[in-house]
């Protein structure tokens, strides 16, 4: 049977071109040569241009105005080992920043800083900065992060609390931040406990 998903119709060939595939299912760093061209009404000029990705067969948008990926790439990777509830936020987090919204990636990292303190036993019904020292007072957060678990506090509570736009470093933080501590306390004992 074939997989009409995966075949596409006059498909051009265009200059080849490298990028990570904004798929992610996918995520591979690629070339293609394969896809279609959008020139500006007006002008005339190459605007944008939708390469099909030689190895998920999956397109992804490239629009020169904006100098932005469709879809982006997710930052982060997936981790192993995660509760159903945390995968869902981790997942959520990656999308929004892969779609430039970061400050509800900054949000959202905060909501699943909390989930991970109450599923390490930490008492419901607390507050973010509660839930952020109960994960640095018990051993969670490595030595020697004061500082960084300082500035998840910081964008945590400017994002919630005040009228702020987060940017992209903002969230890479607080996604480098969570992305080690999801690796320390879901996906490495899961690793240890395989045959």
């Amino acid at each position: 049977m074939i997989d009409n998903k995966r075949n596409w119709s006059n498909v051009n060939d265009l200059s080849p071109f490298s990028y990570v595939c904004g798929y992610d299912g996918c995520g591979r760093e690629v070339s293609s040569e394969k896809g279609w061209v959008h020139a500006d009404s007006r002008t005339g000029n190459h605007d944008g241009s939708l390469y099909i990705c030689p190895q998920c067969k999956r397109p992804s948008f490239f629009d020169l105005t904006e100098n932005r990926q469709f879809p982006g790439v997710a930052l982060g990777a997936a981790v192993r080992g995660l509760p159903p509830e945390i995968d869902a936020l981790w997942s959520e987090i990656r999308a929004s920043v892969s779609v430039a919204s970061y400050t509800s990636a900054v949000l959202a990292g905060r909501t699943l800083l909390m989930h991970i303190a109450v599923g390490q036993n930490a008492p419901a019904n607390k507050g973010f900065v509660e839930y952020v020292n109960y994960l640095v007072d018990n051993h969670f957060a490595p030595p020697n992060s004061k500082q960084w678990v300082d500035k998840i506090r910081s964008h945590g509570n400017e994002a919630a609390h005040q009228v702020v736009i987060k940017g992209k470093a903002d969230a890479e933080e607080i996604m480098v931040f969570l992305e080690m501590l999801l690796k320390f306390i879901y996906e490495f004992p899961s690793r240890g406990s395989l045959p």
